[in-house]
């Protein structure tokens, strides 16, 4: 489930379907800034502001702020009492402002009968020119998204873009969504119900980056044996196999089977990255919660 408020200013209340786990994201076009959450509880109780993030051109951090129940974890939000609303306070201007809560278990978008192929860039995460770095997946996943959407974007700028210095690495989730909304798009940070529900969103002209995680021969094909958490583009969805550009892919275009990508996927989470044009907010609103939207490219 997927709640967004656009232009909320500073402030802003997002309620939800009560939720141990949530991400909150937020785009701006503000140079600095830092942000704050509120949890509202399925017991009545309502937190202190929990520190979130801060930024600036120089640098970004997550904070981990934490109270005896609720606790952030980098980019995700744990609640020991089931949240129902999060505030968000923020020291910027923000263009819009997000909280995604995992779907109910074992729902399932409807299949779909027709497949869709969308034409994205290829980037590898792994450059001759930077050989040190191997974590770059969700920094060249979000790089492919940009340049799908005429973002000039390349892999070693987007992972500075993204670097996280408290975490170390570019995987903040909510980070990658804002560097795509600082860039004139809506980006934010979903949890689908699996493979079916990124078809949706192929079907409308939207790839989409999906995280997942695998341990040795869950995922035929993939060029690593095992990993603990990994980032790649959705660009189409068949009946027996999914289109994906992998950055560790040694050709970065390839496939992975439909039915252990969506086991892999739905067991990881089901979180993913959405960007779009800002005109089509309402729409991505509305597939990342369900809704079977025809493609309006």
């Amino acid at each position: 489930m997927l709640r967004l408020i656009e232009r909320p200013g500073r402030e802003a209340l997002l309620r939800v379907p009560s939720a141990t786990r949530a991400v909150v994201s937020w785009n701006t076009a503000a140079p600095h800034g830092g942000i704050a959450l509120i949890a509202h509880r399925a017991d009545e109780s309502v937190s202190e502001p929990l520190l979130y993030v801060r930024w600036s051109p120089e640098e970004r951090r997550s904070l981990d702020g934490a109270d005896e129940q609720t606790r952030i974890e980098v980019d995700v939000v744990r609640s020991d009492v089931p949240l129902t609303a999060l505030g968000v306070a923020s020291t910027a201007e923000l263009d819009a402002v997000a909280v995604a809560v995992p779907p109910p278990p074992d729902t399932r978008a409807a299949p779909r009968k027709r497949a869709e192929t969308l034409a994205v860039p290829k980037l590898a995460q792994y450059l001759a020119t930077h050989p040190e770095e191997r974590g770059w997946c969700s920094a060249a996943s979000l790089a492919m998204l940009l340049q799908f959407h005429g973002v000039d974007a390349d892999v070693p700028t987007v992972a500075h873009g993204v670097f996280d210095a408290a975490y170390n690495g570019t995987g903040n989730w909510a980070f990658n969504a804002a560097y795509a909304g600082a860039r004139g798009l809506r980006g934010v940070v979903a949890y689908l119900r699996g493979i079916d529900h990124a078809a949706a969103f192929v079907a409308a002209g939207l790839p989409l980056a999906i995280s997942i995680g695998w341990n040795a021969g869950e995922l035929p094909g993939a060029p690593l044996e095992h990993s603990d958490g990994h980032l790649l583009v959705v660009r189409g969805v068949e009946p027996e196999h999914v289109l994906v550009n992998d950055p560790a892919h040694p050709a970065v275009a390839t496939r992975y089977p439909r039915a252990a990508l969506d086991m892999i996927f739905r067991a990881h989470g089901g979180v993913s990255y959405v960007v779009a044009p800002r005109a089509r907010t309402a729409e991505l609103v509305a597939l990342a919660n369900g809704a079977e939207l025809a493609a309006t490219r």
